[in-house]
């Protein structure tokens, strides 16, 4: 087992079957007061992850006199919502959990969501140990300091800054994960690649030691988060819109990610990373709807927005350099229409 450098003030730990023989252990050491009661555990999980691991997870603290609480909640992108949170919330308050007691998020992204997003507001206060299951919740969800939920067809619409006080990466999860959940991954990664660690993209179909790989990309994160943290939004506008028009189905949320940042880059830099995409089995261009449909999207979604936006932008001077530009609404349109038409057929539906 090894400690990972995020920059938090929490601990972040790596190792391969740690989330089965470290969790329970890690919460026992860190149960507040001597004498202090065993704390009431909540597993917050998608049914397909504590399919696969539940009952293995619970052994750890059994063995240690804890019968922990599953919460079962939906995994995919379209369930990070207030029912689901409300679903945690009801669990917590029957049970009657306080500031000494534990919700562990044992799975990917939009599980670690709603458990962060209930953890950041209960009142009372809670302790949140994360559990990510997959790359982008080893990359992204667990160090971002906020958790995000959608509201309908709206992408991260709420939000609420948190932050867990313990996370635990074991690559023994990376394995077993399906397609469309590695590209949520790869997407994250793919971002950090192209805005400050260009090696970090080269590595993806074999990072090699996990432990080193996520310090690259925490390290990465890091410098990206001291020259502005908003940075870290290259590609939502389009990926939102993209998800937003069918509705979290068509497209998983790494591969819209993945499609607006390929349109982002400029044409020097796109022919290369094609070839990254196809080894990876990434799309390279939007299927089954005209760029004009999801313009229509982006239209909508800026048009709330206001008279002036801040987005992302390359600027060629100076050897180039990717920026946060405030703009005009219909600057605003016109950078991200030129992008959208990188990617899509602008008329047809194909």
């Amino acid at each position: 087992m090894d400690k990972l450098t995020t920059n938090r003030k929490y601990d972040a730990y790596c190792g391969k079957d740690i989330a089965f023989d470290f969790a329970a252990s890690y919460i026992l050491e860190h149960t507040s007061g001597e004498g202090a009661s065993a704390p009431k555990v909540a597993v917050v999980s998608d049914r397909i992850v504590s399919g696969y691991y539940y009952n293995r997870f619970e052994n750890q603290f059994i063995e240690r006199g804890i019968k922990p609480v599953l919460v079962p909640v939906e995994c995919k992108e379209s369930g990070k919502s207030l029912s689901a949170v409300e679903t945690v919330f009801r669990y917590i308050n029957d049970g009657d959990y306080g500031r000494d007691d534990w919700i562990i998020a044992l799975g990917g992204g939009g599980v670690g969501d709603v458990a962060a997003f209930v953890a950041g507001t209960i009142d009372s206060g809670i302790r949140l140990m994360s559990v990510p299951t997959t790359l982008c919740g080893m990359t992204e969800v667990c160090v971002s300091g906020k958790a995000f939920l959608n509201c309908g067809s709206r992408k991260d619409q709420i939000s609420v800054r948190t932050e867990p006080d313990v996370v635990l990466a074991d690559p023994s999860f990376l394995s077993n994960l399906p397609q469309a959940v590695k590209f949520n991954g790869y997407a994250s990664v793919i971002r950090y690649s192209i805005l400050e660690d260009i090696n970090l993209m080269l590595k993806l179909s074999d990072p090699g030691n996990l432990r080193e790989y996520l310090n690259d990309i925490y390290a990465a994160r890091t410098e990206i988060e001291k020259k502005n943290p908003l940075l870290l939004t290259l590609g939502n506008e389009i990926a939102a819109a993209i998800e937003g028009y069918f509705r979290f189905m068509n497209y998983s949320e790494g591969e819209a990610l993945a499609l607006s940042l390929l349109a982002s880059v400029d044409e020097r830099r796109r022919t290369p990373m094609k070839r990254i995409y196809e080894a990876l089995g990434l799309p390279v261009m939007l299927q089954g709807v005209s760029g004009k449909m999801i313009m229509k999207n982006l239209r909508e979604q800026i048009g709330r927005m206001g008279q002036r936006m801040e987005i992302v932008d390359f600027i060629e001077s100076d050897g180039g350099l990717w920026e946060v530009r405030e703009v005009d609404r219909q600057e605003a349109l016109e950078i991200l229409g030129k992008r959208l038409s990188v990617i899509s057929d602008w008329e047809n539906n194909t």
